[in-house]
């Protein structure tokens, strides 16, 4: 029996390698408030994440995926903090021009369905942008938010998503990570929640002057954190 289950694991190892051979080969190391369901999946050039019969997200480069959840799982949605990690194995001039030099975040203009996998869906918000530097590599993050509808919703609990992009020294790798944070001051998702009807006047809005400017442990989780655990990142 124990013969049978040795055998079995390395099977289940060499086919695991099989399937990654030409993606990254990644490391993270996760802290256990962030390790919920921590999966790690591999994806080849043309494949689709979805699998679904009416929409698709293509990947245009190998791509190595860490996903889990930070906390308890649940189905509020303004209480829910899913995280990605995706390693790309290309490098992205666009990620490292905004890395170099961007000013904000709309001269940045980062989404990653456009860049990645060739779907025109974009947010409407970059705020708090900022310059990074990881032992990987350059980085810029910033908060977004993204609508269904024409709305130019004030970021809230619900859809308020922190991202970090990056490009690896060796420029062979590009890197996205997202988490979707709260903070306790800003409404959640729901009737409340103001539309400002333009870039404008959400840049104007006390909300996102709050997110610009309150303390990254403000969030939830702290945006200090998921930092600390992207500096975990290898790349062999």
């Amino acid at each position: 029996m124990y013969q049978r289950s040795v055998i079995a694991a390395v099977v289940f190892a060499l086919a695991a390698c099989a399937l990654g051979a030409d993606t990254p080969d990644v490391s993270l190391s996760v802290p256990k408030p962030f390790a919920t369901e921590v999966t790690v999946k591999h994806y080849h050039t043309g494949q689709d994440l979805l699998h679904d019969p009416t929409f698709h997200l293509i990947t245009v480069a190998p791509l190595t995926e860490y996903q889990g959840w930070f906390g308890p799982r649940t189905a509020d949605q303004a209480h829910i903090h899913g995280w990605k990690v995706d390693v790309f194995a290309r490098y992205s001039p666009k990620v490292a021009a905004a890395c170099a030099a961007a000013k904000d975040g709309c001269e940045a203009d980062l989404n990653i369905e456009p860049e990645f996998f060739g779907v025109d869906e974009r947010s409407y918000m970059f705020a708090r942008f900022e310059h990074k530097h990881f032992r990987w590599g350059d980085a810029v993050s910033f908060f977004s938010q993204f609508s269904q509808d024409s709305g130019v919703y004030v970021p809230h609990n619900g859809h308020l998503t922190y991202e970090v992009w990056g490009v690896t020294r060796d420029h062979k790798y590009t890197i996205v990570a997202s988490v979707a944070v709260r903070q306790p001051k800003l409404a959640d998702w729901g009737p409340d929640v103001r539309d400002a009807r333009s870039i404008a006047a959400l840049k104007r809005d006390r909300d996102y002057k709050r997110v610009e400017r309150c303390s990254a442990e403000e969030f939830e989780p702290s945006l200090t954190a998921f930092d600390r655990m992207l500096g975990t990142l290898v790349i062999r």
